[in-house]
């Protein structure tokens, strides 16, 4: 198998190059949010279907297993879905964030999402106890096994950001759905339970007027307004909203102290915490 990396400089989603289906399936991997790189990827999506993959440029590299024990793997997740044609892998940008993600292909057509790393059932649990969504889809579980798991795919079309969504609802319908999420001792009784990482790129929109909400592996119990609070500053920093204080103090605080942990995406990080110092001041509603 021979595949092509994208996006220039983060290179981290390997695009498999041996049909137009397979390729372009790969291409909706690309997490893009912002309006020319998306329409850039549609375009893109598009001329591969129709024309073939000799149309994506950058070097042909042959296929690497991206971790240990991948072959055995693929041998488990056939047992689940059949066997696997082609791979769209995922590798995460973020140095801190170990593991790989793929996208099963069966002749260009999305058999599961596989994500191998340790310490997976915990997502696996809070995407039974999601049950596919409620005003919104999320993913479900195909399989289990020792580090990985199986999930059901997005369609393989370039996905955006879902805009103008009511978060307080959105938020609101997450804690209904997590409410029976195990609480750690010592948890605040006012705490409500949260996605952890809810955003604009993990908030997406294929086909249909709902849209995926992905990646609940940091679903946990927090301060009141935390998913609002953090979906509000990635809003900021990545599309220059306005933010609007909220009154959730110590939802932006947790936030402040989370993210001035972290050592990847430092200009994200920067712009984050600005936007929570003004989301953290008393709500004018």
């Amino acid at each position: 198998m021979s595949f092509v990396r994208y996006p220039p400089g983060r290179a981290n989603v390997w695009i498999p190059v041996g049909d137009a289906r397979s390729a372009a399936a790969g291409l909706s991997l690309l997490t893009f949010s912002k309006p020319l790189p998306l329409l850039a990827q549609r375009i893109l999506h598009r001329a591969v279907l129709v024309a073939g993959p000799w149309l994506l440029p950058g070097r042909r590299e042959p296929w690497r297993p991206p971790v240990e024990r991948w072959d055995q793997v693929l041998r488990d997740v056939a047992d689940v879905v059949g066997p696997v044609d082609e791979v769209a892998l995922y590798l995460r940008p973020q140095a801190s964030r170990p593991g790989a993600a793929a996208l099963l292909l069966q002749k260009g057509r999305p058999a599961g999402f596989l994500k191998v790393r340790e310490g997976l059932d915990h997502e696996a649990q809070v995407l039974r106890l999601l049950d596919g969504g409620d005003g919104f889809r999320a993913p479900v579980v195909l399989g289990q096994g020792p580090s990985w798991l199986l999930i059901s795919a997005m369609e393989p079309v370039p996905a955006r950001p879902f805009r103008g969504i009511d978060v307080v609802d959105l938020a609101g319908r997450i804690q209904r759905l997590l409410a029976k999420l195990p609480k750690p001792p010592g948890t605040p009784d006012h705490w409500l339970p949260m996605h952890g990482d809810l955003t604009p790129w993990n908030l997406r929109r294929t086909r249909g007027r709902t849209p995926w909400l992905i990646d609940w592996e940091d679903a946990a119990w927090a301060p009141p307004g935390c998913d609002e609070v953090y979906y509000r500053a990635a809003e900021t920093t990545l599309f220059g909203t306005e933010p609007v204080p909220t009154g959730y103090a110590e939802a932006a605080a947790h936030w402040e102290a989370v993210i001035s942990r972290r050592s990847d995406d430092l200009p994200l990080n920067g712009g984050m915490l600005a936007a929570l110092e003004v989301l953290s001041r008393p709500s004018s509603r």
